[in-house]
């Protein structure tokens, strides 16, 4: 194991020497990555824009199908997001289930724990694996975490339909607040959520990721004019906005776990609630994968040499007359090693890169899953101890106090889909930090 962790380091530190001898500075290593992407981007799809003349409205660009006349490959590799591939840590099920186009993995049965950590609320009544984005619209539809279309607010199809774009414009941030049933449509995740219009350059189309710009509280990068901001719309924590169900990154002091936890504590969000056991006021954390990647305490080291979400999950593609285009599947990068890791690993191999990858996130996914349980066992005792009246007052009010926080820095990693490969040594310390209060808490209630 040291031999292996001594190995990882060394490999690491001669890739960051490497690039560092490349670029004179880190944000400049970044900014000369930025500038080649934006180059390949625009090669990969000369023949397109060539002949693209934009759509005269923003209704005609929300239907997918309509770029694919002139977008052809990214089109493909965008109906490709259906073929859900699997990986030993990720991708999202199988063709020949029974009954469905596609299998639906249900985390609720492979992890008991959760019905546990999640009492109260609707994640307990289900929660499945993600899959591909072209199932979005219809995963978000079919939940049963959600009620009747009539009551539900129009909020929850903000990161899961180009329709989302048409009707902001429309409506603005009156958008958020109308039923479901009024505005859900029939197109899901597509080429309008990260193009324009007019002419399909990349461009962020969701103004919330404006507003958590504007807070200035990036430690780590500087995320002026990067191309994964696109991906920073949805993939990432989010609440609504407590009057107008409008999407808000907690990012007001920084985008750390403890800095969203900090934010959290300023005012009741709208994705905390009451756990129904303990009694604590918890929160339910949506997918980091942003944060986790760029803006650890421990800096990622993909991310310090410049490198950004396009870069694994978008890998330059070529189709069979020998003309380039970046890929537009979004799966794991271990299905496209050649592609997306042989630019720096190549000397490793597939079946290294693989492995090594794998042992990343084994060690992740023990220890989230190892975690996970030992905070549903905290949560049943204490539920014992403050129902049986052994603990209340101030001793209830420090425990349940530390469920709150245990539980944040737990489901920060646990809904984080990388399984830690993104950040591997912040997704450790997260999580150590959480067993480190469970054990406090468990000691305390122990006592009593």
């Amino acid at each position: 194991m040291k031999k292996f962790i001594l190995m990882s380091i060394s490999a690491c530190m001669a890739l960051f020497i490497v690039f560092s001898c490349q670029n004179n500075t880190e944000n400049n290593a970044g900014e000369t990555r930025m500038e080649t992407k934006t180059e390949e981007n625009e090669t990969d799809n000369t023949a397109g824009k060539n002949t693209f003349p934009g759509f005269e409205t923003l209704a005609e660009a929300a239907d997918s199908q309509a770029w694919a006349e002139y977008f052809p490959n990214e089109f493909k590799y965008w109906e490709a997001t259906e073929e859900m591939r699997i990986t030993t840590y990720g991708g999202g099920g199988r063709r020949e289930a029974e009954g469905m186009e596609i299998e639906k993995i249900n985390y609720l049965e492979l992890y008991p724990f959760l019905k546990t950590n999640y009492a109260g609320f609707p994640f307990e009544k289900g929660y499945y694996r993600s899959r591909g984005h072209i199932y979005a619209l219809t995963d978000v539809i079919d939940t049963e975490r959600l009620p009747d279309w009539d009551q539900r607010p129009a909020s929850c199809l903000s990161c899961k339909s180009t329709d989302v774009v048409v009707l902001v414009n429309e409506y603005g941030d009156d958008f958020f607040g109308k039923p479901f049933a009024e505005v859900v449509g029939e197109n899901t995740i597509g080429c309008l959520d990260c193009h324009d219009h007019r002419d399909a350059s990349v461009k962020v189309q969701r103004d919330w990721l404006d507003t958590a710009l504007a807070h200035d509280s990036f430690r780590n990068i500087n995320p002026e004019g990067r191309i994964d901001l696109t991906c920073a719309q949805c993939h990432v924590n989010y609440y609504f906005d407590a009057d107008t169900r409008k999407p808000v990154m907690p990012w007001s002091t920084g985008l750390t776990v403890e800095a969203q936890l900090e934010d959290y504590s300023k005012a009741r969000r709208s994705d905390e609630w009451e756990h129904e056991i303990t009694g604590a006021l918890v929160a339910k954390i949506q997918h980091p994968e942003y944060e986790l990647f760029h803006e650890g305490r421990n800096r990622n080291i993909h991310s310090m040499i410049g490198l950004g979400c396009t870069d694994c999950h978008m890998p330059i593609k070529e189709d069979e007359d020998g003309v380039e285009f970046v890929s537009h599947t979004w799966t794991s990068a271990l299905v496209t090693v050649e592609e997306s890791c042989f630019r720096c690993h190549q000397n490793w191999g597939k079946d290294e890169i693989i492995a090594k990858s794998e042992s990343i996130q084994g060690k992740v996914y023990e220890k989230q899953n190892r975690i996970g349980a030992e905070l549903a066992d905290f949560i049943v005792a204490l539920g014992e101890k403050k129902n049986n009246g052994a603990l209340s007052g101030d001793d209830l009010e420090k425990a349940q106090a530390i469920h709150r926080e245990a539980q944040f820095y737990w489901d920060f990693i646990w809904v984080e889909n990388s399984n830690g490969f993104h950040n591997w040594q912040e997704a450790h310390r997260v999580l150590d930090n959480a067993e480190e209060l469970i054990q406090q808490g468990m000691a305390m209630i122990n006592e009593l």
